[in-house]
């Protein structure tokens, strides 16, 4: 069977490393043969600190669906187009946003409010941050620190880009727009690689809802009502409780 995981706030609670029971489950499950991918909002740079060696060996899913790495090849799905980045960037000037634009290893980014996003980009200084000009393949770029009437103007005019958007609200009253090209999300590139192969999806936001519709068994984490009312299953975040339904699945 195909295993598949987001990372933070559904295997991952401190943005820094997966629980030990958790990896060792996670382990068990690759030993009995069955194929493990990770897909995560993390550009692959950013995954590979959360994972051991054995499990960096899984397939990994990044950008909510914009980049992968099989076999250790890295390959960017569908950038952003030009046409779509060139006026994300003139808005990025325009109205002065903090942002993130992530390409196929390095990034641009300007943070001048706290973001709880911050601690978890490049924490291995595996890349350089660049200027927003040298970004050549922009596969997912985030406006960061959004007030609701940028957040509200942004939305109303990226529905003209071929752009795909997700949504987040911060606890400070700020909002983000994750943008990544049209139709790219963890999903559609999930079956680009298993096609109509039944699999397990364990997800916890927004990011895991097309992922958790179409799997043959899904575990909502957390208490995110959309996922909770399309999954199979519910856990609170306990490692635990999480290692031990893992466990159960495999057999």
């Amino acid at each position: 069977m195909i295993f598949v995981f987001d990372l933070d706030g559904t295997i991952c609670f401190d943005g820094k490393q997966i629980p030990l029971n958790i990896q060792h489950a996670l382990e068990q499950l690759m030993q009995k043969d069955h194929q493990l991918i990770f897909a995560s909002a993390r550009p692959i740079r950013d995954l590979l600190p959360l994972l051991n060696p054995k499990l960096q060996q899984a397939m990994l899913i990044g950008g909510n669906g914009a980049i992968t790495q099989v076999n250790k090849q890295i390959t960017a799905q569908q950038p952003i187009s030009s046409v779509a980045f060139t006026q994300i960037k003139q808005w990025i000037e325009e109205f002065d946003l903090d942002y993130l634009a992530d390409d196929l290893w390095d990034y641009s980014k300007r943070l001048r409010q706290p973001h709880s996003i911050e601690h978890k980009i490049d924490p291995a200084k595996l890349a350089q941050n660049r200027p927003l000009s040298a970004i050549q393949h922009p596969i997912k770029t985030i406006l960061l620190n959004l007030t609701q009437t940028q957040f509200l103007f942004l939305k109303q005019q990226l529905t003209h880009l071929e752009v795909n958007l997700i949504e987040h609200s911060e606890e400070n009253g700020r909002f983000n727009l994750d943008i990544t090209a049209k139709h790219i999300n963890k999903y559609y590139t999930l079956t680009t690689y298993i096609g109509q192969a039944k699999y397990v999806a364990f997800g916890n936001d927004m990011n895991d809802i097309e992922l958790l519709q179409h799997a043959d068994y899904s575990v909502c984490v957390g208490d995110f009502a959309p996922l909770r009312k399309l999954a199979n299953t519910h856990l609170f975040a306990n490692p635990a409780d999480i290692a031990q339904k893992i466990k159960q699945l495999i057999g």
